[in-house]
């Protein structure tokens, strides 16, 4: 066995349970620890890169063997191996015939210590099953592993106590179930309900917890893969997910036909504070099957203030029929974060109607509303730092419930939609950063906020260029602000858009109108929209193609004359001049 290397001591949301389904982890108890500020509790999170452990178990899952110390093994068999004055037994479970499923438990429910777990080697059947107390934590350490699971997760952490993994060299995790079928001690029981059943778990990921869960890799770095066609990736199920750091690639399908749902699924919350993370995602949308694949996923309904915060790393999310983010709050104050999403509904949201099998095989009929948008939170979005691009056929950020916020007080954000770019059925604030937004048509607007509600810009510091479908534009233009401001209904193409010596970009879609805000301009002061012109300055994003400050050259122009004064709606401006030379002032 390869020596463990020194680490760091540093989709519908709510699952649906029947009387033939039994959740393989229904007896376990809730963990205790902090709650958010609505009283809603929240699971006690591992200690991550400060996790320590008096008592170590190393499985080598090449050999099935396992030690306490690195020096004496003892093959995994059916019977019970014990450690620690029997407080950590070690076995494989057994199927209704007594023959070994393959897989492997870890028995630490009576645990009076921290436990650190050991895995190396690699397994091509069964996968690990480690049962914890609410009273100590687990860190799991992965070193070089890799596990093909058979009707079971992965790596299965039950009971609701918290835990660590952390991450060496590179770890693979290939989920064996299928969604669709019933897994579980009760699944043969309604065999006839499913595309399938059999004995195993339906526990809700390929690396599972119930309670909270924090990832980080080791010295030397460490990754780890995830493919699964049954639930989530990776998993907390009433807890908080925490990525600490390494680099994590992640999909929900193993091939066209078998797909999973979600990325990363927090029951309370998601956090990334570092690290990588990719996910690559397919939706389904068809009369026999109905199901979404969102990037990151929390449970809105039990956690109805559950969130997503994202403090630092890179995100890459890619998805179709689903959501980059869909939680009721999601908070960005850093990282580089790019969400992509596209879907059979085009632009606008669509009820489709048919019948399906969830997730375990329990039949369904009715309906299921998509809206395939980059980044949903319910009650409240906020952007105070970081780089966010954003891509969607439907709305590229959403508030979606009546009176929640938007807020952008700094970083860079480009959004670019076929709903709109910016929608909240409650204020929009803007205080600080770049926001760009390129909006087509469809009846929709570049900003919008809900009725009876508003849309301020305000401080000094913000920069605000958006440019779409002139129908609804006068939702785009803020009812007061504390910056110049210009805009035009009679702004229309496809080609870049830019200002003179303040901000330009290369792609939009085609657009009708256009406005921007920022303190570069001059009250009072004649500005000019330039239309197809040569760009340069600096490029601010190369992925978006937005030049900060920019220079344009040629192009046709639009004039506008700069104001402080709140929008009512009407144009601004609208003579469009020839070819000419630098547009602006």
């Amino acid at each position: 066995m390869k020596k463990a290397k020194k680490f760091l001591t540093l989709i519908a949301a709510s699952f649906f349970i029947t009387a033939c389904v039994v959740e393989d982890d229904s007896s376990d108890s809730s963990s205790s620890g902090t709650s958010l500020s609505d009283g809603t509790s929240i699971s006690a999170t591992a200690s991550g890169s400060d996790f320590s452990a008096p008592n170590k178990i190393y499985i080598d899952l090449d050999n099935a063997k396992v030690s306490s110390d690195e020096t004496t093994w003892s093959e995994i068999t059916t019977t019970s191996i014990d450690f620690f004055d029997e407080t950590v037994k070690v076995k494989y479970t057994e199927d209704d015939s007594g023959n070994s499923t393959g897989l492997i438990r870890v028995d630490a429910v009576d645990s009076t210590e921290n436990l650190a777990i050991y895995l190396s080697g690699s397994q091509t059947s069964g996968g690990v099953k480690i049962q914890t107390s609410t009273s100590y934590e687990i860190g799991l350490y992965l070193d070089s592993v890799s596990i093909t699971s058979t009707n079971y997760p992965c790596i299965d952490i039950t009971k609701g106590g918290s835990a660590t993994v952390f991450l060496s060299g590179t770890n693979t995790l290939i989920d064996g179930r299928k969604y669709g079928y019933g897994y579980g001690d009760s699944a043969s029981s309604c065999a006839s309900e499913r595309i399938g059943s059999a004995e195993g778990s339906d526990s809700k990921g390929t690396l599972y917890c119930k309670g909270g869960l924090t990832i980080v890799e080791s010295d030397d770095g460490g990754s780890l893969s995830v493919t699964q066609a049954y639930k989530n990736c990776i998993a907390s199920k009433d807890g908080l997910l925490t990525i600490e750091s390494g680099t994590l690639t992640l999909k929900n399908y193993t091939s066209s036909s078998e797909t999973g749902k979600n990325g990363l699924f927090g029951g309370q919350g998601i956090v990334v504070n570092d690290g990588s993370i990719t996910f690559n995602g397919y939706g389904i949308v068809s009369t026999s099957d109905l199901r979404k694949a969102n990037g990151f996923k929390t449970d809105d309904e039990d956690y109805p203030s559950s969130y997503v915060k994202i403090n630092g790393g890179t995100v890459n999310v890619t998805t179709y029929n689903g959501k980059g983010i869909n939680a009721p709050v999601v908070a960005i104050s850093g990282g580089t974060n790019t969400f992509t999403v596209t879907g059979t509904t085009s632009y606008s949201e669509s009820t489709k109607s048919g019948s399906w099998y969830d997730a375990d095989g329990v039949k369904e009929t009715g309906t299921v509303k998509f809206a395939p948008e980059g980044i949903e939170g319910a009650s409240s979005i906020t952007i105070s730092g970081g780089s966010t691009v954003v891509s969607a056929p439907d709305d590229g950020i959403n508030v979606s419930n009546s009176g929640g916020s938007l807020s952008i007080s700094g970083g860079f954000l480009y959004v670019k939609a076929q709903g709109d770019g910016l929608d909240s059925n409650g204020n929009i604030t803007i205080s600080g950063g770049v926001t760009v937004v390129s909006q087509t048509g469809n009846g929709n607007s570049p900003i919008d906020c809900g009725d009876n509600y508003k849309f301020t810009v305000t401080g000094t510091s913000a920069t605000v260029f958006a440019m779409g479908g002139s129908s609804m534009f006068s939702e785009s233009i803020p009812s007061s602000t504390t910056i110049p401001m210009i805009y035009s209904t009679s702004c229309s193409g496809s080609s870049s858009l830019g200002v003179n010596e303040i901000i330009a970009l290369a792609s939009p879609q085609s657009y009708g109108a256009a406005i921007l805000v920022s303190p570069r301009l001059t009250s009072g002061s004649s500005y000019s929209f330039v239309k197809g012109g040569t760009l340069g300055g600096t490029v601010y994003n190369s992925d978006a193609g937005v030049y900060f400050p920019a220079t344009v050259s040629g192009g046709t122009s639009v004039s506008c004359t700069a104001t402080t004064q709140g929008g009512s709606g009407s144009s601004m401006g609208g003579s469009s001049g020839g070819s000419s030379g630098p547009g602006g002032r």
